[in-house]
């Protein structure tokens, strides 16, 4: 699962993944399905409309996201890396409050209820830990 830094936020997400990203909403708005899936497998219940992100690494001042006060964002910008896999504290506090499901951990989360297409579709994209630990092996 090698990637190019640039792929990756700052927390180790993946904006080209995600249904939430601005260019994805564009190019497919899947968000009605993207607010379901964090609902049954994060329990986070964001409106359809409130589902708009242009990622963490965009400088504009307008700029949105899901999360405005992101503590992962504030706390790379602050250490002054470039993603929580650069961080010798990784994985840390702040850093686990936005770590999203494994694969394993969303089959364990759901049991019987797991639908691997649903994963690969809309929580790829927040498998943050496996891809920065993959990260810190490349490095």
């Amino acid at each position: 699962m090698r990637l190019a830094v640039g792929k990756i936020t700052m927390c180790g997400y993946r904006c080209d993944l995600c249904k939430a990203f601005a260019p994805n909403i564009k190019n497919n708005d899947e968000r009605e399905i993207l607010s379901n899936v964090w609902n049954k497998y994060y329990d986070l219940d964001i409106p359809t409309e409130k589902i708009y992100c242009d990622g963490c690494r965009c400088s504009t001042e307008n700029a949105k996201r899901i999360d405005m006060n992101c503590p992962v964002r504030k706390c790379v910008i602050e250490k002054q890396v470039d993603n929580c896999g650069e961080c010798i504290e990784f994985p840390c506090v702040i850093f686990n409050e936005r770590k999203g499901l494994s694969l394993q951990e969303a089959k364990e989360k759901l049991g019987s209820n797991f639908c691997a297409d649903e994963y690969n579709n809309c929580l790829l994209a927040y498998d943050n830990m496996t891809r920065l630990k993959e990260y810190k092996k490349s490095k």
